[in-house]
């Protein structure tokens, strides 16, 4: 796995999953990359209030399944730029069709993961969005 990164120190990431352990897997691999704060739900309606609740530091990016019971992460991530969040989306998917790639691009995401993944993956995808967050502070 990839060193700790001290600027990825600041970033506050929101991950949105509703298998148990692919929060736990995902939040590992940011903690080994030296993200500073972490925060998980299982629940596609909680990350959207905790996205739109006020902070002193809101949320820098969100990584978020597609395919969730009650909303899929593709309806989270219209609810909030319907909202006026702008926060860039990594989407995990084990729909890694030509499609649902085009149709997630479409709307915005900044990366997409396709299950099963490797850390690597994760890593890489992660480090991409983190330097664009951190380059536009």
């Amino acid at each position: 796995m990839e060193t700790q990164n001290p600027s990825f120190k600041a970033l506050e990431v929101l991950v949105c999953d509703d298998d148990e352990l692919i929060l736990k897997i995902i939040r590992h691999i940011l903690e080994a990359m030296g993200i500073g704060y972490i925060k998980t739900t299982k629940s596609p309606e909680t990350a959207i209030m905790l996205v739109r609740e006020p902070t002193d530091k809101p949320f820098d990016f969100i990584v978020c399944d597609w395919n969730m019971p009650g909303m899929s992460g593709i309806e989270v991530l219209q609810k909030l730029r319907a909202s006026g969040h702008q926060l860039p989306f990594i989407m995990l998917t084990s729909n890694a069709t030509e499609e649902a790639v085009a149709e997630a691009r479409d709307e915005g995401v900044a990366a997409y993961i396709a299950k099963p993944f490797t850390a690597e993956q994760v890593q890489r995808k992660v480090t991409a969005v983190a330097r664009r967050v951190l380059k536009d502070d």
